[in-house]
């Protein structure tokens, strides 16, 4: 079937086409997925679980998160839209599926930027503090710093991406090599075997899998770029490869980054790791002295970036719903540069509000944790849909090109491994507020149901749409 094109309306307005080249692209995932942030925070949540074989679980969430890259990249080189995963899956499985995962998407991206606010937040008021609510204070000024970086257009968000993920990537890499040079005797391949985990159950791989609900989040933003598909040049090309980049450069970061933890804390010491809320700064202290201030930064540096990231991919994807009026029209109104405004205002209204009453109501740890646990389940759903829409799409529309490893092999592999973790999260007992992240999100996934339910009979013309692409054939 030969991809069919379409252009939006003269009131909605174009994307520019061909802003950004295969930098940009690739920093806006790695800037999402947050190195530095993840390293210091996601990872470290893993840690109850998974103990001293924290690498494995990160080794096999390496490997799961390239096969699922690769099988976004499939369908991302026929698919290039800001719709990105709502135009995947409506292409691919139907309007309904489509719609339904836009919806995910977007709670799990507009929950990105409350999520790092509540780093940024806590970690500047330690550096410079302002009174017993500065870390509500210094969320609120990142904020705009994030809505100024987003606002302008994908040029300037995309080129400060660059140079942010560069600077905290850098500052990381030097700190954990330190780490494994002075670990010394603590250097071992014990962290690779799963009975070093923190749970013994089946061998220690409960633990491992359990831990991977975390290295989960932490990897979880590679996907992000496929959104600016109709800002990029050649986006059939620069998309896939840098998607599949990212999930690769950055998934060895961190395989890196949690060996050089684990030895550098102390195998033996490492359930003392994750009760320490701020590891990575504790252990620069001590290797570092004065000059840890460096790695506070970079956790700020990492934190920013990350949130601007974030707005770039949701605000298109809101955009892109809007555009074909699948959520409200107003949100695929653009400015004079360009950018999805009223859909970056909504993204920055949402997560001022949850930062505050959320770090509020139960502090900035708990909070972090809880939208960190909320997010896992949308991605992995997300993650799910397009292992399946892949086989369905080759199948339907490009027979020619099927092949039983790249379409059937490869989207089964993380098909079953993330089916596991599913069911470890779902069934895992957590302590409140904990234990309210997987019934919000089933929640919204049911309203999501329901919404695209009704969509489908009452307006079932806007539901088609979706499966439009916006990007000519070169």
């Amino acid at each position: 079937m030969t991809l069919k094109s379409s252009a939006p309306t003269e009131e909605q307005g174009n994307l520019r086409s061909g802003t950004i080249g295969l930098p940009g692209v690739l920093f806006q995932s790695i800037t999402t997925m947050a190195p530095a942030s993840a390293v210091s925070f996601s990872l470290s949540a893993a840690v109850p679980f998974s103990g001293a074989a924290l690498p494995l679980a990160v080794t096999i969430t390496l490997v799961v998160s390239v096969l699922i890259a690769l099988n976004i990249g499939e369908l991302a080189r026929h698919l290039p839209s800001a719709g990105g995963f709502f135009t995947y899956i409506s292409r691919s499985l139907g309007s309904v599926p489509g719609w339904v995962t836009g919806w995910i998407f977007d709670l799990a991206y507009l929950l990105i930027v409350p999520l790092q606010l509540l780093v940024l937040g806590p970690v500047a008021a330690s550096i410079v503090p302002l009174g017993p609510y500065g870390w509500a204070i210094w969320a609120v000024i990142f904020a705009v710093v994030i809505f100024a970086l987003t606002y302008f257009g994908i040029k300037v968000s995309a080129d400060v991406g660059v140079v942010l993920g560069c600077i905290e990537i850098g500052v990381f890499l030097l700190l954990a090599l330190w780490l494994i040079v002075t670990a010394g005797n603590n250097n071992t391949l014990a962290t690779f075997n799963p009975a070093s985990s923190a749970q013994s159950g089946f061998g220690g791989w409960q633990g491992v899998l359990l831990g991977m609900i975390f290295t989960v989040l932490a990897f979880a933003g590679y996907e992000s770029s496929a959104p600016l598909a109709e800002e990029t040049r050649n986006p059939r090309r620069t998309v896939p490869l840098a998607i599949v980049l990212a999930a690769l450069l950055i998934g060895l970061f961190y395989v890196f980054c949690s060996y050089a933890a684990v030895v550098g804390w102390g195998p033996a010491k490492i359930a003392a790791y994750a009760s320490d809320p701020n590891p990575w700064g504790t252990m620069a202290q001590r290797v570092w002295g004065g000059f840890s201030l460096i790695v506070n930064l970079a956790i700020l540096n990492s934190a920013l970036a990350n949130s601007n990231a974030g707005v770039n991919a949701v605000s298109r994807v809101l955009y892109a719903m809007g555009r074909v009026r699948a959520l409200p029209g107003v949100l695929a109104h653009l400015n004079r540069f360009a950018s999805p405004d009223v859909a970056i205002v909504f993204t920055m209204v949402v997560g001022i509000v949850l930062t505050v009453a959320l770090g509020l109501a139960f502090g900035t740890a708990t909070a972090f944790a809880l939208i960190g646990t909320i997010i896992v389940l949308p991605i992995i759903l997300v993650y799910l849909a397009t292992c399946v829409a892949v086989p369905v799409f080759y199948l339907r529309e490009h027979p020619s090109e099927f092949n039983v490893f790249r379409h059937i092999v490869l989207p089964l592999i993380p098909t079953v491994v993330l089916l596991i973790v599913l069911w470890f999260q779902a069934t895992q007992q957590y302590e409140a507020p904990l234990t309210w992240a997987f019934p919000l999100a089933v929640v919204w996934l049911v309203l999501g149901i329901i919404i695209a339910l009704v969509l489908r009979f009452r307006a079932p013309e806007v539901l088609e749409a979706s499966s439009k692409v916006y990007v000519e054939a070169e």
